[in-house]
């Protein structure tokens, strides 16, 4: 038996993710992100390589679990992944940190998985730019702790 298009992408899903993973519970998320994406790429282009790179580096270490935008506290290790010597140079917090805001007002506090959200940036940072457009599978989530040295 071939699977073909939607059916095999469908068949090769990791467990727990879905192409209609918020589509009740929070139906305009990836409107929202593309949305304010087009007005944030407009003013600063450069912008779409850096939220493509956040990525990158979060899925690089122990899946994509956004634990790359997690902050050192005062109860836990001194050092974050964001400060580990590869992240340094990365940017773009602020734009992701802004959407969890929006999409959170829109569909309630933690109802989507930073984690999501930075897969979708990714994809609409590739997309808003030129890129080929590709669908993202849904239900990720989000780490408690980042990945130690």
């Amino acid at each position: 038996m071939h699977l073909h298009g939607a059916e095999a992408q469908q068949q090769q899903l990791v467990k727990g993710l879905s192409w209609k993973y918020y589509e009740s519970s929070c139906p305009k998320l990836e409107s929202i992100i593309k949305k304010q994406l087009e007005k944030v790429f407009k003013k600063d282009v450069s912008l779409a390589a850096a939220l493509l790179r956040v990525h990158f580096h979060d899925c690089f270490v122990q899946g994509c679990d956004g634990s790359v935008l997690l902050d050192g506290s005062a109860s836990g290790p001194v050092d974050s992944e964001k400060t580990a010597p590869p992240n340094l140079s990365l940017r773009g917090f602020d734009v992701i940190e802004d959407l969890r805001r929006r999409v959170h007002k829109e569909c309630g506090a933690g109802s989507v998985s930073c984690s999501d959200i930075t897969a979708i940036v990714a994809r609409d940072a590739v997309v808003l730019t030129g890129g080929p457009q590709y669908n993202v599978p849904l239900g990720r989530r989000d780490g408690v702790s980042f990945a130690t040295r």
